[in-house]
């Protein structure tokens, strides 16, 4: 495959994807993504010129309430978006009325969400998006402003802002694939590391509705794609701007992503060939580059003695006791969060897969990341400082949400989509499956476009569930179009998967076998070591 060839392949599957992402975001219902009404509220009170206030002072606005009733995502009277109060999915725990069961208002009368007031005397819920930059709300409000959207009713308004937030996850597909060919994958497996997303369903759930989670997945992709290529080349000033440019430009989007300042110092000081003191100084300089280009956290520790400030504080039971808490019970339940969460828990943290499922996609995964790491070769160490913002941010989130649990009585908080900015080191997967040729080329690509298509039909019965499966009625009068326009997206999903499956059929031809590859790998890992390693 020649390079133009293969730049071509990679858009054409970023393209596919993008399509997949937008089926996904029409289909699910409004104000269903964790925190969703909050989200669409912080742009929407920045549209109405309120701005950015001070952690803890911004509240939900009664408009957002009243659309949240006419969506059918709360019970009748409630004035909160908390889990007391709203509906369940199907395949979710076993409160409150199910959203099937709730009448939706029709396209014609939905509201529109403006305008948004910092607090409305008649709110009742806080905001806690001001705990975090500003940035993704910015460029959300833009885009209303820019299309005019203020007086759109409710489903259109979060149908734009929805395809506002996959424009910035495009980078996650292109990263993954320049990641896995940064580690000395051929070119076509590199094209193949850009299913990887496929076979993690949650990623198209979080991606489908209005969140900055957007944002910390498209340039947490994009500073993966950095340390990898600082990773693979002799330590240059190009490298050091990238890499804290990149990560600069990531800490406008969430706090977590400060845990890439770990292999941002590994990958230059593990650099082959470079002194020590140039290795420090690009260490210092690439970390000084990240912390001035994203400025807000060390703001905060000017304005607030913290990193992020607290937005929201949980109320605690009057009856909780720190000393009865159970170190087993925490474990037990952050891990089941953490891993159903990871791969599904579509909606509000509500439609799980079956546990088997969970279970085989997460051993699935943990043998093929260890294998992978196995075969990795020269890579490895690269390789492995890619993948060390999981295990920091596995134990930051475990840590954070023993506190909460102590503080609070809930155990919250660890959650497995916040691991997917750091998403495309993934993309080293395909290193392990060289050594099964075309065979395992067409399992992995089957295996990852199967894997989506249950995730998608999953979220379908979750949310639209009839007696034929699918509600496609139901369907219909939730997204706000006709029935033709729902046979159409469907269709659309169709053909993009049918494609998929194509490429990796067709691509799977030029996959090398063991025998071959293993006649150019030395000669990759050598380009990789010297700078020689182009895409």
């Amino acid at each position: 495959m020649s390079r133009k060839s293969f730049i071509r392949a990679s858009a054409g599957l970023t393209f596919l994807i993008i399509v997949l992402q937008s089926v996904w975001a029409m289909s699910m219902p409004a104000f269903r993504g964790p925190d969703e009404p909050h989200h669409v509220n912080s742009i929407m009170r920045i549209v109405s010129g309120d701005g950015w206030p001070e952690p803890g002072d911004a509240m939900v606005d009664p408009v957002i309430v009243q659309a949240g009733h006419e969506s059918g995502i709360i019970t009748p009277g409630a004035t909160h978006f908390t889990s007391t109060y709203r509906t369940r999915l199907l395949h979710s725990r076993p409160i409150n009325p199910y959203f099937a069961d709730m009448v939706i208002t029709p396209h014609d009368s939905r509201s529109a969400l403006y305008p948004v007031s910092k607090a409305d005397p008649a709110a009742h819920e806080v905001d806690q998006m001001t705990q975090h930059p500003p940035l993704y709300y910015a460029g959300g409000a833009a885009i209303v402003q820019a299309f005019d959207l203020q007086d759109a009713p409710w489903d259109r308004l979060i149908q734009a802002l929805r395809l506002y937030g996959i424009a910035l996850t495009i980078p996650l597909v292109p990263a993954t694939i320049y990641t896995a060919r940064r580690l000395g994958a051929s070119r076509h497996w590199s094209l193949l590391a850009g299913l990887v997303p496929l076979a993690i369903p949650q990623v198209f759930g979080i991606t489908a509705v209005v969140t900055n989670d957007t944002l910390a997945i498209g340039t947490g992709a994009l500073v993966v794609a950095a340390l990898a290529k600082a990773g693979t080349e002799r330590i240059t000033w190009k490298t050091v701007l990238l890499v804290g440019g990149a990560l600069g430009l990531a800490l406008w989007s969430k706090g977590l992503l400060l845990a890439f300042g770990l292999p941002l110092v590994l990958v230059f000081l593990f650099a082959r060939h470079d002194t020590w003191k140039r290795r420090l100084t690009a260490a210092l300089a690439s970390g000084t580059i990240a912390l001035t280009i994203g400025f807000w956290w060390v703001l905060n520790l000017v304005r607030y003695g913290v990193v992020q400030p607290a937005g929201y504080s949980r109320p605690v039971p009057e009856s909780w006791d720190p000393a009865n808490a159970s170190f087993t019970h925490y474990v037990s339940t952050a891990f089941r969060t953490f891993t159903t969460s990871f791969f599904s828990s579509f909606g509000w943290l509500e439609a799980d897969f079956p546990s088997a499922v969970t279970w085989g996609l997460l051993i699935l995964f943990a043998a093929a990341i260890v294998w992978s790491v196995i075969q990795a070769g020269r890579a490895r160490t690269t390789y492995l400082i890619l993948l060390s913002p999981f295990v920091g941010l596995i134990v930051l989130l475990y840590a954070q949400g023993w506190f909460n649990y102590l503080s609070t009585s809930v155990v919250a908080g660890v959650q497995g989509r916040y691991l997917y900015p750091c998403l495309a080191a993934f993309g080293g997967i395909v290193l392990g499956l060289r050594r099964w040729g075309p065979r395992g080329y067409r399992a992995f690509g089957l295996f990852a476009i199967a894997t989506g298509m249950f995730g998608f039909v999953w979220l379908l019965r979750s949310c639209y569930p009839g007696p034929a499966v699918i509600d496609f009625a139901r369907y219909a009068d939730v997204v706000g179009v006709p029935v033709s326009a729902i046979i159409v997206m469907l269709a659309a999903y169709l053909l993009a998967t049918i494609t998929l499956v194509s490429l990796v059929v067709r691509w799977s031809r030029g996959a090398a076998m063991p025998s071959e590859y293993q006649a150019t790998l030395v000669e990759e890992n050598a380009g990789a070591e010297d700078g020689r390693n182009e895409p």
